[in-house]
């Protein structure tokens, strides 16, 4: 089986596939220009070493998302630090306009299951979600699990583990040759 990323066209669902690939200077860059990012790549917290940063692109090379990885404990899990669709496609950013692309953070958290597989943390992430919408769509479509956040009245925290994990990771794999 082989991982096979994709996004969906909001207008039409037609799947778009996608490369993942490690992150560019250049792509972090990005989000400085018009129009603007939600989040500054380039800034300290991001920048730290620690964070494996990848960069979700179109085949012609458009930027639709970034995502940052870390492995935590002696490969216990990997903890999703952040993910962002570019404001083409980011849902707070689109405010009432149709977004360009769908089904990216689905592909995000997807893709930590493989990470966290390749490094072998039996596709085990960890994740905060933003908003309570956000946790709800969590818990209800991806059948993540509320787990203890890092600091009093923090974010909400959740885990995919196990057979929920499998269930999204699956909806990316293709036997090889399709």
């Amino acid at each position: 089986m082989v991982f096979n990323p994709f996004v969906r066209l909001s207008a039409t669902g037609e799947s778009v596939s996608v490369s993942i690939e490690p992150a560019s200077r250049e792509d972090l860059e990005l989000t400085h220009n018009e129009p603007k990012w939600q989040t500054d790549w380039t800034d300290d917290y991001l920048s730290n070493p620690a964070f494996e940063k990848f960069s979700l692109k179109s085949s012609d090379g458009e930027l639709i998302a970034l995502a940052a990885y870390r492995i935590v404990g002696d490969s216990a899990f990997v903890y999703i630090v952040y993910a962002e669709s570019a404001p083409h496609s980011n849902p707070t950013m689109t405010s009432g306009k149709m977004r360009k692309y769908s089904g990216i953070g689905r592909l995000l958290i997807s893709y930590g299951i493989k990470y966290s597989i390749d490094h072998g943390c039996r596709g085990d992430v960890v994740f905060e979600a933003k908003t309570d919408e956000l946790a709800r769509h969590y818990e209800d479509d991806f059948g993540a699990k509320r787990v203890a956040s890092i600091s009093p009245g923090g974010p909400k925290r959740y885990m995919l583990a196990d057979n929920d994990a499998w269930r999204l990771f699956s909806g990316y794999l293709t036997k090889e040759g399709e």
